[in-house]
Formats: structure tokens, sequence, C-alpha cells
């Protein structure tokens, strides 16, 4: 087996990130486990690195997990890092967005490997990716409206490509986890195993995968994505989209959902 680790910088006790490669399988695990693997900027960074060393090393698909008996895969965008001042929260150049686009578009196939509840924007990295494995602790929560936060269109159309359209207003709507079993009979999750299986079920499709002409394998990739990317908006439609989002990022209402999560209680909307 050959594998390399990195960390995330010497002199450091814990390591973030880590990556290796088994044969031609690049496995990345988020390791930030006092955080929750929160998607901060830190987190993140050392995510895009990984992948970058790992398609350096002729890996020919990603597996992207958290630490094993991980209670959660992610906790989503690190709330701490959400601009307060007016700004977009969401915008195409901060580093979660980032980090969506680049698995999304990774040549590679990408697989999670996901153990655990799975958090706000973790849930849209999660839907970027080509496969997923969950075990039945395994759930799916999209949280902006609980946070009174406004999401952007093209976070909303990761949803649209994996998850039926009543179960994207569902979860979208409600902020509430969608459960394993559910996930799997909608054909979210490709696999649903025990905690103990979850590994070697992962393996399995990445060694399947690996197997199979890389060449191919990009392109047949590059296709689905093209061909399930959904019709373009309209540009009166996106600009009016847009002017709604500012409304809401500018709103008490998305003052009062920051405040209540950080203070751990029900945010008091009240449509302002």
């Amino acid at each position: 087996m050959n594998t390399v680790e990195q960390n995330n910088g010497a002199g450091q006790q814990e390591q973030i990130v880590l990556s290796e490669m088994r044969e031609h399988v690049g496995i990345i695990t988020m390791n930030h486990n006092k955080k929750l693997n929160a998607l901060s900027s830190e987190l993140v960074q050392e995510v895009l690195d990984a992948l970058s060393r790992l398609e350096a090393a002729e890996a020919r698909v990603i597996i992207l997990r958290a630490a094993p008996g991980a209670r959660v895969w992610s906790a989503g965008h690190n709330i701490k890092e959400v601009p307060l001042d007016g700004q977009d929260p969401v915008t195409w150049n901060v580093p979660f967005e980032k980090l969506l686009h680049r698995v999304h578009g990774c040549p590679l196939p990408v697989i999670g490997m996901i153990e655990g509840s799975v958090w706000g924007g973790a849930c849209d990295l999660a839907m970027t990716c080509d496969l997923l494995v969950g075990t039945p602790t395994t759930t799916f929560a999209i949280t902006p409206a609980k946070l009174g936060l406004s999401y952007n269109t093209a976070g909303v159309n990761h949803f649209l490509g994996v998850v039926p359209v009543h179960i994207v207003k569902q979860m979208l709507f409600t902020a509430q986890p969608l459960p394993a079993e559910d996930a799997y009979r909608l054909g979210i999750l490709n696999s649903l195993v025990a905690a103990e299986d979850l590994e070697a079920a992962a393996l399995q499709f990445a060694n399947q995968i690996a197997s199979r002409a890389p060449l191919a394998v990009k392109v047949l990739k590059k296709e689905v994505q093209s061909l399930t990317a959904g019709a373009g908006i309209q540009a009166d439609a996106f600009e009016e989209i847009q002017d709604m989002r500012r409304e809401v990022y500018r709103s008490e209402d998305f003052q009062e959902g920051i405040r209540a999560f950080f203070e751990r209680r029900d945010p008091l909307f009240k449509g302002k």
C-alpha cells in the first residue's frame, strides 16, 4: 500500500486534514473533531490542498470522509466567519464556495463517505460528491431558513441535481434532518451499511472505479454533469433573486438567526 500522509503544518498538535493514497484511491479525512469539522477557511484550504496533492499523485478516485467513529461528518459552514455587516455571506469567491466548485468540478469521481450527521453547508458539499455511502446515523440537514440566511442559487442547484424537487423544498423550508433510510430510498445515498462496514463499502466503490479506464471515467463524469446541470436561469429572474437575497442578509431576522445560533436557542423571526 502506497500511503502519503500530509499535515497542516509542522509543530501543530492536531492535523485537521489527513490525506493518503491507497493504490489509485486518494482518501481525504476531515479530522478537526473538536470543531465538528466545521468548514472554516483553514479546514477548507487544507482539503483543497489535499485534492491537488492527490490529483498530482495520479489518484483515479477520491474518498472524502470524517475520522472513524464521527458523530458529525461536518457541522457545515463556520458561522463565526459569516459577515454580519450587510455583505453577501456566500459569494462565489469565499473559501467555502471555492471548495464546492472544486469538488463539483473535480475531474475525478469523488465519493462522500458519510458517517454521522451532515449540517448546513456540509450538506451542500455532500451533494457535490458523485457517490455517497452512509450509515444508519447519517442525516442531512440544510439549514439556511433556520439561520435566516439567504442561500445562493448555485447551492440550491446542487440539490436539484441529486434530490427530488419536493424533497429539496422540504429540506430547505423546514431545515429538519433527512434520515438515512429516506436518503437511501430517494437515491441520495448509493449504499447504506452498518458503521463497521462503511470504509469497506466506500473502498469497494472506489476500487471498482479505479480499475476502469480513467480517461473514459473522466469524460463520463463530465457528460453526466453537463446533462444534469439543468436549464439556465433567465437574467431577469436572477436579478430578482439577488435583490431578494440582499434583503434577507441585511434583515433583522438574519441578525436574530445568528444570535440565536450562538446563544443556543430558537430564533424569534419577525419577517423584518
